[in-house]
Formats: C-alpha cells, sequence, structure tokens
C-alpha cells in the first residue's frame, strides 16, 4: 500500500476539525501553534456576526477590530497554556464591532490527535455579559437595602432617645412617688431596648 499524500492527510485533518467544532453549541476556535484560527465553530460566526473568510486562516490577535490582542492573554496562549495544557475562567470584557460591549469568559485546552505533529488549541468562549450584569444588579440592590437598614436603626435609635429623655423629664417633675416609680422602670425599659438596638447595629456592621 502506497504512503498517503500528506495534504490529503491534513485535509482531513482540517475537515475532522471543522466537523467536530460544528457540533459544539458554544463558540469555538481551533487555533494551531502560532495561534493561527484552523477551524471556527458555527456557533462562533454567528456569535461575533463575523464570516468564516475573515476568520479562518488568521492570527487570533487580528481577528474583528482586534478585540483579542490583548497582552495578558497572548501570555496565557503563548506560554501557559503551552506547557499546563489548560487555561479556565479567563474574563475578557471587549467592545465588539456588530454585538458592542461584551464579558466573555474563555477556556483554553491543549490537544493532540493521530498524524498531527503539532500542538492544536480549543479555545472555547462563554457570554457571560448577562450573568455580570445580573450580579451588578444585585450588589446594588443590596447596597441599597443596607442604606436603607442603617437610616431606618438610626431613626429608631434617636426616636428612643427622645422617649427616654421625656420620660426621664417627666419623672423629675411629678409628685406621685407611684408615678415617679413608673416613669422610671418605663426609662430602664427604653434604654434597654436602645441597647439591643445599638447591639444589633454594630452586629450588622460587622459582617
Amino acid at each position: 500500500m502506497g504512503r498517503r499524500n500528506p495534504l490529503a492527510a491534513h485535509g482531513d485533518g482540517l475537515a475532522l476539525a471543522q466537523a467536530i467544532v460544528d457540533t459544539v453549541r458554544e463558540p469555538l476556535l481551533v487555533l494551531d501553534k502560532d495561534l493561527r484560527v484552523v477551524a471556527a465553530s458555527r456557533s462562533f460566526y454567528m456569535t461575533f456576526h463575523v464570516r468564516r473568510q475573515d476568520t479562518q486562516g488568521r492570527m487570533l490577535y487580528a481577528l474583528g477590530d482586534g478585540q483579542w490582542d490583548i497582552p495578558a492573554l497572548r501570555e496565557l496562549l503563548e506560554k501557559i497554556v503551552p506547557e499546563h495544557g489548560e487555561l479556565d475562567g479567563y474574563e475578557v470584557q471587549c467592545n465588539f464591532p456588530e454585538i458592542g460591549e461584551r464579558v466573555m469568559l474563555l477556556n483554553a485546552r491543549k490537544v493532540f490527535y493521530e498524524g498531527n505533529n503539532h500542538t492544536t488549541m480549543l479555545l472555547a468562549f462563554e457570554d457571560i455579559t448577562k450573568r455580570r450584569a445580573a450580579e451588578r444588579e444585585m450588589q446594588l440592590l443590596l447596597e441599597q437595602k443596607d442604606l436603607l437598614l442603617a437610616e431606618m436603626q438610626h431613626r429608631i435609635a434617636n426616636s428612643l432617645q427622645i422617649i427616654a429623655s421625656i420620660l426621664l423629664l417627666k419623672a423629675s417633675t411629678v409628685q406621685s412617688e407611684e408615678t415617679r416609680l413608673h416613669l422610671q422602670d418605663a426609662h430602664k425599659r427604653v434604654m434597654s431596648v436602645a441597647s439591643v438596638q445599638q447591639h444589633l447595629r454594630a452586629a450588622g456592621h460587622g459582617e
């Protein structure tokens, strides 16, 4: 049996890579050792609104308007991934011409397959823009809740102090000893509530 044409084997490899990535629902790139795009999934083209002819065969950092030309990402893909074989959860925020501002989570894996003597890398993209927006909204709501709670606690503390002062003033002016004792007892109860409220406020600030 004759030796197979290397060009045919290479073409088969590209076809296989394309067929595999097209089954993946998330945006995915297959990169060679020089970070040149070997194949891209349909989801990648649909997500970023780019064409195959503007993507395949080009360097990762030359795609689009250079959104992926990020020094830290370049270092990770050129050094860390080849050495350690993976990159998990690298978050980038970019402004894309067709889809606007997006927060993307990147994951990369170094892979080998039979007949390929070079390093191939799979680079997956997850759009977490909505997730990050929801987290920011939740954080804002929590901060607003804390402000409202602090304001309520402040008003309650002031009201208790006013009530305690009035009770103490009345206790010092009444003639009846029995009434004075009732007012003083009421004053102690109010101050006790104020003390508990102060402790609760301090505990809330310490969380």
